[in-house]
């Protein structure tokens, strides 16, 4: 990877590249799986789709065809299904909390293609309700999934990647969540991950930000205590052709891919948040929020197609930027890379924990 090529510093070697997070699946009852013109009884529809669980006292069938309906504990969000038996035609209508996430229209006997319709594109209303839901609560970006591939499953709808900075002291922090999601009866959603050592930058913006953002030393020094790796060299002053300028540290760092159903996006960014690996905006108590450490939120497919993520923070202050794939890496190396990281055992993921903390420790002793 080209991470590994980007310092020869001795203080980097034996920093591991891929950190993979064990898998989490919710509890959910067996179905007996019916075609869709076969379905007589609530038993032979899938116990969850999409936003919530099947309501079986809502589920109505006839000689001419059924009714279904699934709900989920957050106000208004369920979805609608309805089936005719004689043109085989599926109706698939879905809310999340009282806003219309559209309906499709299909011919089948299961419920995949009316489903995959429904999220081409993901709803943008969506998009900007969960963006300003989110934003407000946490100290994250969400990227809306306009122009950008998604990626759709089934029972579950479309799908969100949850991007972490995480700091080295807090890696087994982060395995350890995922360990105690894979037992949580209350998780409602599958939901994997691992995490990747990328290349990234902060742009510190010259006059706009605190006094110590305008001292080379102290970016240094606060870029070292956020990651817990050094830089890769001291802050370069940059000059726009606007004439703005700022100090650009260059560094590595720790970034956990977690990829999510959206309806159960906000049940994984609370319990991140509970463990402190994503910070609630009630908890900066007035001190100055960075964006250093700031998580985001973009499509199922980002950590595969994307190649770069850059935003700047609310005042305009700073800027943070992440490689997410190289021009070599997109696509085919980013599933390498999620291969090597489903094949780890959970042993040899603490054991690369490890590896990665020992760096750090080495680094701090040999400060320059």
């Amino acid at each position: 990877m080209e991470v590994q090529t980007r310092s020869h510093d001795a203080l980097f070697e034996g920093l591991p590249c891929i950190i993979g997070l064990p898998r989490c699946w919710p509890a959910r009852p067996d179905y007996r799986r019916t075609p869709l013109a076969e379905v007589c009884l609530p038993e032979e529809m899938p116990p969850y789709l999409l936003l919530g669980s099947l309501d079986c006292s809502r589920f109505e069938s006839s000689d001419a065809g059924w009714s279904a309906r699934w709900v989920d504990a957050s106000a208004d969000t369920h979805v609608e299904a309805r089936f005719e038996r004689a043109t085989r035609q599926l109706e698939l209508a879905q809310v999340w909390r009282g806003i219309d996430g559209g309906t499709s229209h299909t011919t089948g006997d299961d419920f995949g293609r009316g489903i995959q319709m429904l999220y081409m594109p993901f709803p943008e209303a969506w998009d900007a309700a969960a963006a300003a839901r989110l934003e407000g609560a946490y100290r994250l970006k969400y990227f809306p999934e306009a122009g950008h591939a998604g990626f759709t499953g089934i029972p579950d709808g479309g799908f969100k990647t949850i991007g972490v900075p995480v700091p080295v002291a807090q890696l087994g922090q982060m395995h350890g969540m995922f360990e105690t999601l894979s037992r949580d009866p209350a998780l409602p959603v599958p939901l994997g991950g691992r995490i990747e050592l990328r290349f990234g930058t902060i742009n510190y913006v010259v006059g706009r930000g605190p006094e110590w953002a305008e001292d080379p030393a102290r970016i240094y020094a606060a870029a070292f205590q956020a990651s817990g790796l050094l830089p890769l060299g001291m802050p370069k002053l940059q000059c726009a052709n606007d004439g703005s300028s700022a100090h650009t540290v260059e560094r590595l760092a720790y970034l956990a891919f977690i990829t999510v159903p959206f309806a159960g996006l906000e049940f994984v960014i609370e319990r991140l948040a509970g463990q402190g690996l994503v910070r609630r905006r009630t908890d900066e108590s007035g001190g100055e929020p960075g964006v250093e450490l700031d998580a985001f939120v973009g499509s199922g497919l980002l950590d595969s197609l994307c190649s770069q993520i850059a935003w700047m923070d609310e005042g305009g202050t700073r800027r943070v930027f992440y490689l997410i794939n190289t021009d070599a890496e997109m696509a085919k190396a980013s599933l390498d890379r999620m291969t090597q990281a489903a094949e780890q055992s959970d042993d040899e993921a603490r054991e690369l924990i490890r590896q990665a903390m020992l760096v750090s420790v080495r680094q701090r002793r040999c400060r320059p």
